[in-house]
C-alpha cells in the first residue's frame, strides 16, 4: 500500500537538487510548501513529477477531483495521491 509519506519521500527525493539549490534541506520541507511557489519547479516540472509518481508507483491518477491550488503544495499532493492509490487497490 502506498502511503502519503512514501509519495512525499519519492517526491522529495527526486526535487532534492532544485531543493538545495533553494536552500532548503529535504528534512525542512513544510507541509504547505507549494513548490510552484517557492519556484523549486515550474508548471512543467509538476507534470514531469506527476509523471514520474505514477510511474515509480504504477499508477493512473486522475487529478481532476484535487483543487488546482493544491496540486503542486507537497502535503496535498503526497495525500492525494496515497488516496487514489488506496482507492486502486
Amino acid at each position: 500500500m502506498t502511503s502519503a509519506e512514501d509519495v512525499r519521500s519519492f517526491v522529495l527525493a527526486e526535487l532534492e537538487p532544485a531543493l538545495e539549490d533553494a536552500g532548503i534541506a529535504t528534512d525542512d520541507v513544510a507541509d504547505d510548501l507549494d513548490l510552484i511557489d517557492a519556484r523549486i519547479i515550474d508548471s512543467l516540472g509538476m507534470l514531469e513529477v506527476i509523471a514520474s509518481v505514477e510511474a515509480h508507483f504504477g499508477l493512473e491518477v486522475d487529478f481532476e477531483e484535487l483543487d488546482p491550488e493544491l496540486l503542486s503544495a507537497i502535503g496535498p499532493f503526497s495525500r492525494f495521491v496515497a488516496a487514489e492509490a488506496a482507492k486502486a487497490d
